[in-house]
């Protein structure tokens, strides 16, 4: 699991070149349309053509802004659901484990107790960017998975009906469902280079083209100029956030799974 294109860079940084890069692109376009101006003077037509296009240009970057905004949407409600299911998958195993043998129920509440821990750890070292240590914690968990795997086993031996004991098998296989599904939203389903390299290409290309535009007229408005650069930068701040598997402005709160710790812990004492 290699970090992602953009997660090296801070959201005020990312910010912050994008403006520039904008605002350097449009003065580029611009100064290119005035060097044209002193030449013979631009046929109706031709202005026409020019205006068309940067049209066209600055309409299909805000389709493709609106697509990349939705695709990142979904990957942080995928990975709301995920955790949310494997929350209530980890709360079913718990209390599934009580239809079995003591012995196996004191070992696999036990288990459960530190899978939760481990989740939490691996949240907070993800928050603070620590993608090691958050890999690690994962595969901790993986661990545990296989120990409250063996657990199930144990309880569906013998002769009997093992309904009850089902039950808690159902759940570990549940919560490693909802684990594989988790890695799935954070670490896989991200918005693809390709398009983050499309996007930045439009928009560069698109601000040439507004820069030539008024270079042509030999008009140009700052107010435009700043409003369409701090728009753009928004709203790839937000798509980039939203994205993350560790988003600092949509940020996923961990009460869940917390709440689950603190019922586990009363009801063991």
């Amino acid at each position: 699991m290699n970090a992602h294109l953009l997660d090296g860079l801070t959201l005020p940084l990312m910010f912050l070149t994008a403006m520039v890069l904008q605002i350097l692109f449009i003065e580029l376009g611009f100064r290119y349309g005035r060097l044209r101006q002193g030449k013979p003077k631009p046929h109706r037509g031709q202005m026409a053509q020019v205006r068309a296009i940067m049209g066209a240009s600055l309409g299909l970057l805000a389709f493709m802004l609106a697509f990349s905004f939705s695709m990142a949407q979904q990957h942080h409600e995928e990975r709301a659901i995920a955790y949310m299911q494997e929350v209530s998958a980890v709360d079913t195993a718990y209390r599934a484990s009580d239809l079995i043998l003591h012995e196996q129920r004191r070992n696999a509440k036990q288990l459960l107790r530190q899978f939760i821990d481990q989740r939490l750890a691996s949240a907070r070292a993800l928050e603070r960017g620590d993608l090691t240590d958050t890999l690690q914690r994962v595969r901790q968990s993986e661990q545990l998975h296989d120990a409250l795997w063996r657990i199930a086993e144990q309880s569906m031996e013998g002769e009997g009906d093992h309904e009850d004991t089902g039950l808690f098998a159902g759940a570990v296989l549940a919560m490693i469902s909802a684990h594989d599904a988790r890695l799935q939203a954070a670490f896989y389903n991200r918005i693809s280079p390709v398009i983050w390299l499309s996007l930045l290409l439009l928009a560069l290309l698109s601000m040439i083209v507004m820069g030539y535009q008024a270079g042509l007229t030999g008009t140009r408005s700052k107010l435009a100029t700043w409003s369409i650069a701090l728009t753009f930068s928004l709203v790839l701040v937000l798509i980039t956030d939203l994205d993350r598997p560790n988003s600092t402005l949509f940020e996923m709160s961990q009460d869940l799974m917390t709440a689950l710790a603190q019922r586990m812990e009363a009801s063991n004492g």
